[in-house]
């Protein structure tokens, strides 16, 4: 139970965390450029990770950072950090962390079907349900639609592969490593991009919220970690839609954005279908545990 209650804490923080690193970023993006934004958060987060692993032993080569898994988690890495930062600068952070819950169901059914996990239709039908939702949240054909939109569903997407090719990582490579190498690739994708599109003149101010971004990238990511390593997956996933609750404070108190009421049934929607999914899965596993058992007691018996 204590290390449930250590690991629902990690993960709430986590969550708050990283959506003041977005928040953090989508200030900078609107006084430097895209690019810089990136190349600078994902550097401090690239330092503090290092660090953070130099102290526990874990940076070091690792033949693993060569395999399919580890290269796939840092393109799709990439791709969001590129993806969501951009989306927020276009649309309300709400709507954008809300088409992100989408993950856990995008991440469920495409397990089914790439790698034959068995799904039943109750989660199948979860993640339609959940589809719907954001197709509400995106509003498409709605005079308030923008086609940025679309880049937070390339997050989600990006997101989603790089949790599936996480789940497929050697345990032998070290956490940390994983995270302060994928930071740093971030960042190398950030300067490339600025090139492309041209810098913009760094002011104390842009600075000062990009490094700050970076650290609680940082934290939000060594958090994550506390808490996957330390309570049960069916006690913690809950929690993780706390990083909603966080994105619609944070819009509303720092930009005054409020979602329409179709976006709201959405993020209703997506959420639900998340627990019910989750719900599933607990029910699920606590039936294998008991189909494990009975043929133990039996044998004792």
């Amino acid at each position: 139970m204590s290390r449930n209650l250590l690991g629902i804490g990690a993960v709430i923080g986590a969550g708050a965390a990283m959506m003041s690193a977005d928040a953090l970023a989508k200030v900078a993006v609107a006084e430097t450029t895209l690019g810089q934004t990136i190349a600078g958060r994902g550097l401090v987060a690239c330092l503090i990770l290092t660090t953070a692993g130099l102290m526990q032993g874990q940076i070091r080569w690792h033949p693993g950072l060569l395999s399919r898994p580890v290269i796939v988690r840092i393109l799709a890495e990439v791709g969001a950090g590129i993806s969501m930062v951009g989306a927020l600068g276009f649309m309300p952070i709400a709507n954008a962390t809300a088409i992100l819950q989408f993950i856990p169901l995008v991440t469920t059914m495409a397990a089914a079907l790439l790698f034959a996990e068995q799904v039943g239709w109750r989660r199948w039908m979860a993640g339609l349900a959940g589809f719907a939702g954001v197709l509400l949240i995106l509003q498409p054909g709605a005079a308030g639609f923008t086609w940025w939109s679309l880049l937070a569903v390339s997050a989600m997407l990006c997101m989603s592969t790089r949790d599936l090719a996480t789940s497929r990582i050697d345990r032998s490579v070290p956490t940390l490593l994983i995270g302060a190498v994928s930071a740093g690739a971030v960042s190398l994708a950030g300067c490339v991009l600025a090139a492309v599109t041209g810098w913009a003149p760094a002011t104390p101010r842009s600075l000062a919220f990009t490094v700050a971004a970076g650290v609680a990238l940082a934290a939000g990511f060594i958090c994550l970690v506390v808490g996957m390593r330390n309570a049960e997956m069916s006690a913690i996933a809950p929690f993780r839609y706390f990083t909603l609750l966080w994105a619609i404070l944070m819009g509303y108190f720092a930009w005054g954005e409020v979602p329409n009421s179709l976006a709201w049934a959405g993020i209703a929607i997506v959420v639900g279908a998340g627990l019910y999914a989750f719900g599933r899965e607990r029910t699920l596993m606590q039936q294998r545990v008991r189909e494990q058992v009975r043929p133990q007691e039996a044998a004792r018996t």
